[in-house]
């Protein structure tokens, strides 16, 4: 048996800064399979993520094989690597694999017919399947005769017929432990540098089978798990890594943590990995389905820093019945998360089939009232998912558009290359024009609805006003031009229009012009359009959207604001301004070690920290003075990596540190001064 060189990679596009970002354990696994199930020092794989990397390596290192993963954010830099990789040398095997990918037949074979530069795809799971073609090729076995016969969990095309060539499926792995980890053998060490967040699958499969996700497919409805004792070692291992950096966050594969009885067990090895090394504080994790209180139970232990993502996607009956997602979130749950203030956050899709523009203003009052923040997403069409399938198409009139992945761009030997994404905007019960008024809603609504305004959201309490209506009443006075935020929202809404094209082709045209490339890597295209404007108000608009909050509340209270309130609500803007104006902290002379003085006739702070408890502020009249000033050693731990991470860009940086930390480690300090 033959010795080979293999390149396997998960490829990121970096072209605009470096991120934090997961590391590839998927290809650690099949990296990890593959080599036990070799002959010793027969395979020699290197594991990738970095593009410019593994274009170094196929020069100079010259492997036999090049394999990569197939997702949504990396398919069509994937493809331009295998290309040069034929290029250096049309020998070399090209092997791909991921969920992006059809399930029809006919689109399969469309699929690699347009892709020449891929021998084989692994379809499915990818371990067993990749492994066994692995072998084939150490035995001598002629490529194209492999590619012309049925592969298990493989297709490719005939050589000579140009027919799909279709495998059969590899059952399952159901004993995870055959896997051997990839962390544990080493394979994963190098991104242990704090610039990658450890993943880890403790269950492989999910019982549900919604039609957006490609996991919805029966073929993963039963859930496979690995040994509770393999999954606390991986933990260990990594909090024994990681305690260096304590903002760097655990990612948790699994379709729905919490679910299952051991998964107690396991978050409080978690917990006692807490407190023994002080990480880890952050979690990325999708949440179960069921078993309720046994989520919340996981919350408490973990200190309620795991986010609960509630994954709504709609409240509506009818779009939930198509789309199969029978088991949605009960009201109860979500308003206990809300009223344990846990971390939790949801998303909303738009259009899904049956939604309307009225059922999904509902939906978004239902999530405002039960105080759950969430996320507005359009309707992507996944390849791989029932939604993107022809029969879903004809039957609920789906017009699709094409667009940009943001920051997915990057420039390689010489080609540039795009992520493009396939989107619904429109449906036989919801028009463009409404998918247009549900985004604008939707990007008000989440903008206002987070804790930068938890106090006016307080407020809002306190004078007997219904939440809905006030956030309403918000994106009415923006909508109708009488604020400073309305010029940033109308641009929101012309990008959201402008960045839609008909075609790959035509978006691909328009993106290669030099002229527009620019504007890619400056990020005034290309990038996620709610981040960016959001993110324009914190920066340009911070001041103006205090003043129109504060506004609305004397607009829609149900009676008429004077007397101590008023001037107790004037000293409760003059305090949020004070301490929530992020935006200074990129002015380019800031210094952090300034102090400033606030003095006001009421205590706002000391209403403020009592958070429900606290009777109205007006009850806390008193002449008081505060020094305010900035939390300097977490203004300096962040804003030192920041630019290295994120590029020079003020804007990107500030949307990506949203992202990665709680907006309260950028709020400066109050304390009253004797």
């Amino acid at each position: 048996m033959k010795s080979i060189k293999i390149a396997l990679g998960d490829l990121r596009h970096r072209t605009l800064g470096r991120q934090i970002v997961f590391m590839p354990v998927g290809i650690g696994y099949i990296a990890s399979y593959t080599i036990s199930q070799s002959e010793s020092n027969s395979i020699n794989v290197q594991l990738y993520d970095n593009p410019e990397t593994i274009l170094k390596d196929i020069e100079k290192w010259k492997p036999h094989i090049v394999a990569l993963s197939n997702y949504c954010w990396s398919s069509e830099l994937s493809c331009a690597v295998f290309r040069y990789a034929k290029k250096m040398d049309p020998s070399v095997i090209c092997i791909s694999g991921g969920p992006e990918f059809p399930t029809d037949h006919s689109a399969c074979a469309e699929y690699l017919l347009q892709r020449k530069e891929i021998d084989f795809y692994v379809y499915l799971e990818g371990e067993v399947a990749f492994s066994r073609l692995i072998q084939k090729i150490q035995q001598g076995i002629e490529i194209n005769y492999l590619k012309s016969q049925p592969q298990s969990g493989i297709m490719s095309i005939c050589p000579e017929t140009r027919n799909l060539i279709v495998g059969d499926p590899i059952p399952r792995v159901m004993n995870m432990d055959d896997i051997p980890s990839p962390y544990l053998n080493g394979l994963m060490e190098k991104w242990f540098d704090g610039n990658y967040a450890p993943s880890i699958e403790t269950a492989r499969g999910c019982p549900f089978s919604c039609a957006f996700c490609f996991i919805g497919q029966s073929w993963y409805t039963s859930v496979a798990t690995f040994s509770v004792q393999r999954i606390k070692q991986e933990l260990t291992y990594f909090a024994q890594q990681m305690k260096h950096y304590p903002s760097v966050l655990l990612s948790i594969c699994d379709s729905n943590f919490g679910m299952y009885k051991r998964d107690e067990e396991i978050a409080e090895h978690i917990r006692s990995l807490q407190d023994e090394f002080g990480w880890p504080n952050f979690f990325n994790v999708t949440t179960g389905k069921a078993n309720y209180d046994r989520i919340l139970r996981i919350c408490s232990l973990l200190k309620n820093k795991m986010q609960i993502s509630c994954s709504i996607q709609s409240l509506n009956p009818k779009t939930l019945g198509v789309v199969k997602r029978k088991n949605r979130i009960k009201d109860d749950y979500l308003i206990e998360i809300s009223k344990r203030h846990l971390f939790s956050i949801s998303e909303l899709i738009v259009p899904m089939p049956e939604e309307t523009k009225d059922s999904f203003f509902e939906g978004v009052k239902f999530l405002i009232l039960a105080g759950i923040q969430f996320v507005p997403y359009t309707t992507m069409l996944l390849r791989g998912t029932s939604l993107a399938s022809k029969e879903c198409r004809e039957k609920y009139r789906f017009q699709t558009k094409f667009r940009i992945l943001p920051k997915q761009i990057g420039e390689y030997v010489g080609e540039k290359i795009f992520e493009i994404e396939e989107v619904c905007v429109a449906t036989n019960t919801m028009s463009y024009e409404d998918y247009l008024e549900c985004r604008g809603f939707a990007f008000v609504t989440s903008f206002f609805n987070n804790k930068q305004f938890d106090i006016i959201s307080r407020h809002v309490k306190e004078l007997g006003i219904d939440v809905y209506e006030y956030l309403y009443c918000l994106w009415e006075l923006i909508k109708s031009g009488k604020s400073v935020l309305s010029e940033i929202y109308n641009r929101y809404l012309d990008e959201t229009h402008n960045e839609l094209f008909e075609s790959r082709d035509s978006l691909y045209k328009c993106l290669t012009k030099e002229e527009n490339y620019k504007k890619l890597l400056t990020g005034e295209l290309g990038d996620n359009l709610v981040r960016k404007y959001q993110t324009e108000i914190f920066l340009k608009g911070w001041i103006a959207s205090i003043e129109l909050a504060y506004s609305a509340l004397e607009k829609k209270s149900p009676v008429r604001i004077t007397g101590g309130v008023y001037d107790s609500l004037n000293d409760s803007k003059n305090w949020i301004l004070s301490l929530r104006n992020i935006s200074t902290l990129f002015e380019s002379d800031l210094d952090i070690n300034t102090t400033e003085t606030l003095q006001l006739g009421y205590d706002v702070n000391e209403w403020y920290l009592l958070g429900d408890s606290a009777n109205p502020l007006i009850t806390y009249k008193k002449p008081v003075n505060y020094q305010i000033s900035y939390n300097r050693d977490n203004i300096k731990r962040i804003f030192d990596e920041a630019k290295e991470l994120y590029g020079p860009d003020i804007s990107f940086q500030l949307s990506k540190l949203l992202i990665n930390f709680d907006i309260k480690i950028f709020w400066r300090k109050c304390e009253a001064m004797k």
